[in-house]
């Protein structure tokens, strides 16, 4: 069998060609473009070409003297193109929206919890997958997050254990020194990276209002954090960018682990422009091959894996690719007439994330700038545009929708109550919150999820909600921790049809009880003094709405249901408590199969997740290799 790895990246491949941008650009790596250059037999087949599928196939492939290889097939979008993206601006420049094509959105089933109303489901539609087009956050969770990952019964997932594999994959430019002097923020290097392929680091620009938030949050006795990266992610905070700080460009997985290594390595293949229709087993449940499709042809095609095949199509695809190759739950599977593999109910389920919403306010007594203009001043968004091309400094750097200015609050500084809160949520009846029907796995997994949230909600450290601040009205406020579960499942065996995706959002009353106090509580912020200093002033939803009551429904009707970080649809837990996937992450019931996304993650962290899903891919690909912690995280 030939050695190597392909990466199955399902996109529409085009030419090789770099559009012209002001940035410097990398070479774009060699992709095999036609089916015909693809060798029958690989080591590793890796599904999926964002940043866990991307970062595996590279760690696969380093080891050149034993020359494993890895084909890697990126998964198309349904709409939109799955390539190489151009380098264009909007790739590149932080502060420019991302182009629309490397973006492939689904709307979920209608909501309840939202009057009825649906969701939408974000993906992204290019190599290298959120990280070319999120908001750049990149923050971790606290150290308690991931020790419950441990306590479902995953040994080794513990934060001490994936701290290593947080540094291994950054590169942690410190703040300069005019920006830590002004602000709460810490050059500290002993949490982070200094030789990884991802940059982390902060943008040189702040809008003068940034002092104000700090401030407010510190009149009402909310401490700011200087170090949210070591396990303690609670506070006011400036929190690091996936950012080429040099550069003052945006790093995503791309720029990390394909442009600077694919075309110095024969014996990783990418390919895209394809779509995974199924994995095949033999009989001894051995996955063996992939088949896939070329887009908008009806072509098939097969490769076999000589070690394994590793899934990495992320929270959405992944448990869909499982569930059309005959792995999922029992019944669903049968009704559509697929042939059952692997009875696993709990492939779709469990799916988090968190539902936000978004305030509005004016500031009455600010005059300076704000991101707001980019909209309502062209003239003055064209000088700034010049400006971050001559010197890359200015609003540019900070990135599109987005920033570094968060506020992470446990229960006990959102309410008074959290005790109430916290009794309340352990007597619900399990039964009223998850679906009727639902497999007793997933009710006794369940069952040990809650009663670790609940823990971690008593706690002074752990987060349940986010409020991020870029200096300009909209003001969104995200529920960090939610005990609502939802589902991804496949109702066709067309695998050019989505998956009905059903956040559930707001199934659990807490999560609804929780985004009613993260409310009341910026209204407390905005009325400290230093945010009155700027006359702040409620807009939306507007300061005359203050009953419980009212402000459940005005909730229910400004929420969405996601902060674009899906997770935990083929979930690391114990397969009697609903698990997909061990601690290896391989899954259950059959042989040569592994999933490496971010459908793993047991329980949502309180965060952003693309460091985390970083962590987990590196994590990963020492597990696959037989890599132990004590061989050294950088062998």
């Amino acid at each position: 069998m030939s050695s190597s790895i392909v990466n199955l990246f399902l996109p529409l491949l085009l030419a090789s060609t770099v559009y012209s941008s002001p940035l410097r650009v990398e070479e774009r790596a060699i992709l095999v473009e036609s089916i015909d250059d693809l060798e029958t037999s690989y080591d590793y087949v890796v599904i999926g070409g964002g940043t866990s599928g991307l970062t595996v196939a590279d760690r696969l492939t380093e080891d050149l003297k034993g020359m494993l290889k890895a084909i890697n097939l990126s998964l198309h979008a349904l709409t939109g193109l799955f390539a190489p993206d151009g380098q264009e601006p909007g790739v590149l420049v932080p502060g420019v929206a991302p182009p629309p094509q490397y973006s492939r959105n689904y709307e979920s089933v209608p909501q309840p919890g939202l009057n009825g109303r649906t969701s939408p489901v974000y993906s992204a539609a290019v190599v290298g997958g959120g990280t070319v087009i999120n908001g750049m956050f990149f923050n971790r969770g606290l150290a308690g997050d991931y020790d419950a990952w441990e306590k479902l019964g995953n040994p080794g997932w513990a934060w001490k254990d994936l701290l290593p594999y947080f540094k291994k994959s950054e590169t942690f430019t410190p703040p300069p020194d005019d920006l830590a002097s002004q602000y709460p923020i810490s050059g500290d290097l002993a949490p982070h990276g200094t030789n990884g392929p991802v940059g982390s680091s902060f943008s040189v620009y702040r809008y003068p209002i940034i002092k104000n938030f700090f401030r407010g949050w510190n009149d009402i006795g909310i401490a700011s954090n200087t170090q949210p990266n070591a396990g303690d992610a609670n506070g006011a905070f400036y929190g690091p960018l996936s950012l080429d700080f040099k550069n003052q460009s945006r790093s995503t997985s791309s720029s990390a682990h394909y442009r600077p290594l694919v075309d110095k390595r024969a014996n990783y293949h990418l390919i895209t422009g394809q779509s995974v229709t199924k994995i095949a087993f033999n009989d001894q449940l051995q996955a063996s091959s992939v088949s896939f499709s070329t887009r908008n042809t009806t072509d098939t095609h097969k490769v076999s894996a000589g070690r394994e095949i590793v899934l990495a199509a992320g929270a959405i695809h992944s448990p869909q690719i499982l569930q059309l190759s005959g792995i999922g739950p029992r019944k669903l599977l049968s009704d559509l007439g697929i042939d059952v593999v692997a009875d696993l109910p709990g492939v779709g389920h469990n799916f988090q994330d968190q539902p936000s919403f978004f305030l509005s306010f004016n500031f009455t007594k600010y005059t300076g700038p704000s991101p707001d203009l980019f909209f309502t001043d062209q003239s003055w968004a064209a000088e700034q545009l010049a400006t971050y091309y001559d010197n890359r400094t200015g609003p540019y750097t900070i990135p599109y929708l987005s920033g570094s200015i968060v506020c992470y609050l446990p229960l006990q500084n959102v309410t008074t109550a959290y005790e109430t809160y916290i009794k309340t949520a352990a007597d619900l009846e399990v039964s009223t919150i998850l679906p009727a029907g639902i497999n007793s796995t997933l009710i006794e997994g369940y069952k040990k999820q809650r009663d670790l949230i609940l823990n971690l909600y008593k706690s002074t450290q752990a987060t349940v909600q986010e409020t991020a601040f870029g200096g300009g009205k909209t003001v969104p406020i995200a529920i960090l921790k939610p005990l609502s579960r939802g589902s991804i499942l496949i109702n066709s065996t067309d695998p050019s049809a989505p998956p009905v995706i059903d956040y559930r959002t707001f199934s659990n009353p807490t999560d609804l009880a929780i985004a009613v106090a993260a409310l009341q509580k910026n209204r407390e912020f905005m009325a400290s003094a230093s945010m009155q200093e700027v006359g702040a002033v409620e807009l939306v939803p507007g300061a005359n709405i203050t009953s419980v009551h009212d402000l459940e429904e005005a909730i229910r009707g400004l929420a969405t249901s996601t902060w674009a970080h899906p997770v935990g649809t083929l979930s690391m837990m114990k397969r009697e408590y609903g698990g997909v996937v061990d601690p290896e992450l391989r899954v259950y019931g059959v042989h040569n199969l592994r999933v490496v996304d971010a459908s793993i993650m047991p329980l949502i962290p309180g965060s952003h997740t693309s460091s985390t899903v970083y962590a987990v891919a590196e994590k990963a690909a020492d597990l696959i290799r037989g890599i132990k912690p004590s061989d050294g995280y950088y062998k």
